[in-house]
C-alpha cells in the first residue's frame, strides 16, 4: 500500500488502523511523494493506493539502521531469498547512494525492485500475529508468483552520442574519447537554454545489434577545472559509455513507449495479472506539464490490468542483470498468469 500527503506524518497510526481492519493480511505500507493507479496519478496530495493479490505466500519486514541500510536490509532478506520469490524493496532517501543497493545484489531473487520513500521512517510492515513495525527501510517478499517482467525507462535526452570513458579516477571522469571531460560537458551544454539540470547517462559496452542500450542516469556531483574532470559516481570505470543529458518530456514519452512495447513483447503468451509502477518524483506533471502522462501510456499498452505505485525519491530496478539505484526513471513490473 502506498500513501502520500498528510498521511505521511502518522503513517504508523494508519498502519495500526489497517492492522485492526485486516489482521490476517501481510502488508507493507510505504510513503511516497504521490500515488498512482491505472486510473491516474495523484501528486503531492493526501492519497492512498494499493494492490492485493491471491496466491503464493508473502512476508513483510522492516529494518532500522543509522549506518549501512543496504547491509541491514540484505541481512534481513537473506533467509527469505530464493529463485521463486520476488522482493519489493523500499528505503529512506537519507544517505541512500548507488552503493547502498550493492549488498542486495548477492541475494537470489527472481526479481528485486522498489524505490525510495518520501522521507525518513516511512515503511511499515504488518504481519499476522505481530505488532506493526516501522522502519527506515523494508520489503515485502512474495513467493510462487509468476513473473514479474520489468521495464525501466529514464526521462532524459542525450546531448551527445554515447562516448567511451578513456580515463577516470574514482568517481571522476577525466577523458571521454580522449578529450577532457569538462571540455566535452561544456561543448554539450553550451546551446542549452534556461540552464536546465545537466545529468550523466551511463551505459556498458554497446553492440551495434542492440536496439537501445540500458541507460543509468546519474547527477553531476561537481567539476575539477584543474584536471578538467567531471565528478559523477563511484560506478565510473574506464571503458564505460557516457553521454551528458537533460530531463526532457518528449524523450521520456518516446522512451517509455518503446519500453512498454518491449514489455508487451516479453509478456506475450501470458495473461497480465497486475502491475506495480515506480515513477520518479522528477517525472509526472513537473516533467510533462500535465498529469497522468505515464499512466495513460501504460494503460494504452496494458488496458485491462489493475496497478498501484508511487512517486519515489529514487528507483530500484535491474540494470545489466543486477539491482541498481536509478534516478528520473519509470519502472513498471508486470505480474502474469500462464495463459
Amino acid at each position: 500500500m502506498f500513501v502520500s500527503g498528510d498521511l505521511l506524518s502518522d503513517i504508523g497510526g494508519l498502519a495500526a488502523r489497517l492492522k485492526t481492519a485486516l489482521p490476517e493480511l501481510p502488508l507493507l505500507v510505504v510513503g511516497g511523494h504521490g500515488v498512482l493507479t491505472e486510473r491516474g496519478e495523484i501528486e503531492r496530495e493526501t492519497a492512498v493506493s494499493g494492490i492485493v493479490w491471491r496466491g503464493g505466500q508473502s512476508t513483510a519486514l522492516t529494518v532500522t539502521s543509522e549506518g549501512d541500510v543496504g547491509s541491514a536490509l540484505a541481512a534481513a532478506l537473506t533467509p527469505l531469498s530464493g529463485k521463486s520469490s520476488t522482493a519489493f524493496v523500499f528505503a529512506s532517501p537519507r544517505g541512500s547512494q548507488p552503493h547502498t543497493i550493492e549488498p542486495l545484489r548477492a541475494l537470489e531473487f527472481r526479481a528485486l525492485f522498489g524505490g525510495g520513500t518520501a522521507g525518513d521512517r516511512q515503511v511499515v510492515a504488518l504481519m499476522p500475529g505481530r505488532e506493526p513495525a516501522l522502519g527506515t527501510a523494508g520489503a515485502l517478499v512474495a513467493s510462487n508468483l509468476h513473473g514479474p517482467v520489468i521495464a525501466s525507462s529514464p526521462a532524459c535526452r542525450l546531448l551527445m552520442p554515447l562516448g567511451r570513458i578513456t580515463r577516470a579516477r574514482g568517481p571522476m571522469v577525466l577523458e571521454i574519447e580522449g578529450r577532457p571531460a569538462l571540455e566535452v560537458l561544456s561543448a554539450s551544454a553550451k546551446h542549452l537554454r534556461d540552464q536546465p539540470l545537466v545529468l550523466a547517462a551511463l551505459a556498458g559496452q554497446v553492440s551495434e545489434a542492440e536496439e537501445r542500450p540500458a541507460l543509468l542516469v546519474r547527477g553531476i556531483q561537481g567539476v575539477d577545472p584543474a584536471r578538467q574532470g567531471v565528478i559523477v559516481a563511484d560506478e565510473i570505470k574506464d571503458g564505460m559509455r557516457l553521454a551528458f543529458a537533460v530531463r526532457d518530456a518528449a524523450a521520456a514519452r518516446a522512451d517509455l513507449e518503446a519500453a512498454l512495447q518491449r514489455l508487451s513483447r516479453d509478456t506475450a503468451g501470458a495473461l497480465p495479472s497486475f502491475g506495480v509502477f515506480m515513477s520518479c518524483a522528477g517525472r509526472g506533471s513537473s516533467l510533462y506539464g500535465q498529469s497522468d502522462v505515464d499512466v495513460r501510456l501504460v494503460r494504452a499498452r496494458f488496458p485491462e490490468i489493475p496497478m498501484a505505485g508511487m512517486h519515489s525519491s529514487f528507483e530500484i530496478a535491474p540494470h545489466d542483470g543486477a539491482a541498481t539505484l536509478q534516478l528520473y526513471t519509470g519502472v513498471l513490473s508486470i505480474f502474469t498468469a500462464p495463459s
